[in-house]
């Protein structure tokens, strides 16, 4: 009899579910019980070792990734890299998310899958020699390599969250300024096309030399941040009280951040939108 602990009775459940689904599952699931408080013992004799090897490796696995990833994951956030206010690890455990499924989509096979190998050779081991363990001391001392993979991902994803940090507070700090400013215009169209192209309420194009006179210099001389000069300067010294931008790229970087800083004030349509309204 082969005892494996669990961290709370609800992990053994749940690993007894991934059992279910196994193809195997039906014939070895009646040898093992679930006992409250202590885990789950598996009756070795019934069945030869190399069903329950196959068996208990997949489910190891799959266990692992799609149900202690993220506990192990927060958990190096947290004591490794010493982050303790929820938002903040919320926010790193969100991005990493997002890496894993970019990598899972891009190489189109399972993750980690090389600690498959890793979980076998540690159960051969175990159910050999008939070994009692706790689950969570198998990933910690067999699953090395999971931890130090994780640790990489972690630094990724801490990495984005504080350029994802800096972001706002960039945009935070522009949408003061652009509240504080006086409006020059009414309305101010913009067209993307390739470039930024800067029309008043009249649909008269904006030339270049004339876009310049109107920025404020100050706000690019005082600024501790950097600001675009060709597009993102000119909009924040005209600060319209209603902007119009026209184009068939809704994820071009310069203008996501453009609606952001402007919000409520912006209005995004499509480029034969202008063509209609200019003719």
């Amino acid at each position: 009899m082969v005892l494996i602990s669990f961290q709370n009775n609800n992990e053994a459940l749940k690993l007894l579910q991934f059992v279910s689904a196994h193809s195997l599952g039906g014939e070895l699931q009646q040898y093992m019980i679930c006992t409250p408080e202590q885990g789950l013992k598996l009756d070795l004799e019934e069945q030869p070792i190399e069903k329950w090897l196959v068996m208990l490796t997949d489910v190891f696995h799959s266990f692992l990734v799609e149900e202690k990833l993220q506990s192990v994951l927060e958990q190096i956030i947290i004591q490794k890299f010493l982050y303790r206010e929820r938002d903040e690890v919320d926010g790193i455990l969100q991005i990493a998310a997002s890496i894993f499924e970019g990598e899972r989509n891009a190489a189109r096979k399972p993750l980690f899958e090389e600690e498959k190998q890793i979980i076998k050779d540690g159960l051969q081991t175990i159910l050999t020699r008939k070994l009692s363990f706790s689950f969570d001391s198998f990933i910690t001392f067999r699953l090395k390599s999971f931890h130090q993979s994780l640790e990489k991902y972690a630094m990724l994803a801490i990495d984005e969250y504080k350029l994802e940090q800096d972001y706002q507070s960039f945009i935070a700090t522009l949408r003061d300024f652009l509240h504080k400013r006086t409006p020059k215009m009414p309305y101010l169209h913009l067209v993307y096309q390739d470039a930024f192209y800067f029309y008043d309420a009249s649909y008269r194009k904006l030339e270049r030399l004339e876009i310049n006179e109107l920025v404020d210099r100050h706000l690019l001389a005082n600024s501790s941040i950097y600001i675009e000069s060709v597009t993102l300067a000119p909009l924040l010294s005209i600060a319209p009280e209603r902007l119009y931008i026209y184009t068939d790229d809704m994820e071009q970087g310069l203008i996501q951040t453009v609606k952001r800083i402007f919000e409520e004030r912006s209005v995004v349509l499509p480029l034969n939108a202008f063509c209609m309204y200019n003719d």
